[in-house]
């Protein structure tokens, strides 16, 4: 009868003891349609790119925008969404739970030549808020 009760105190101890997983931090870099698992459940997913900006050698009314678009998810719902450019590198999304993105402004592609297609990639990097 003494084992019986000793069981639950033993498994609520373990459960005491036990600890969350780290944040998941560092530099990554993703191809849009990738995602990254940043805690368990939760993933960020590099959603599109979006680059208007004027080709090399082109003579444009407007120098045209980039932009990477980023959602998290849990359990395959969107919970943020984030854009990131050369203009807004970082952005610390409340579903992140204290972590800052950040926009590795040296990994962004020069304009691509027309007709040229460009693999957009995104390096980022995941820190404390």
């Amino acid at each position: 009868m003494r084992h019986l009760f000793a069981l639950p105190v033993l498994c609520a101890a373990l459960l005491g003891c036990a600890t969350p997983a780290p944040p998941v931090l560092g530099t990554f870099t993703l191809e849009p349609g990738q995602e990254l698992v940043v805690a368990p459940d939760t993933t960020l997913h590099f959603d599109a790119v979006d680059d208007s900006r004027c080709p090399p050698n082109v003579h444009c009314i407007w120098a045209g925008r980039l932009s990477y678009r980023f959602s998290i998810r849990r359990a395959g719902v969107a919970l943020d969404t984030v854009e990131l450019s050369p203009a807004q590198r970082e952005a610390a999304p409340p579903a992140l739970h204290g972590r800052r993105i950040l926009l590795d402004p040296a990994a962004i592609p020069a304009p691509p030549a027309p007709a040229m297609p460009t693999p957009h990639r995104a390096t980022i990097t995941l820190v404390p808020a």
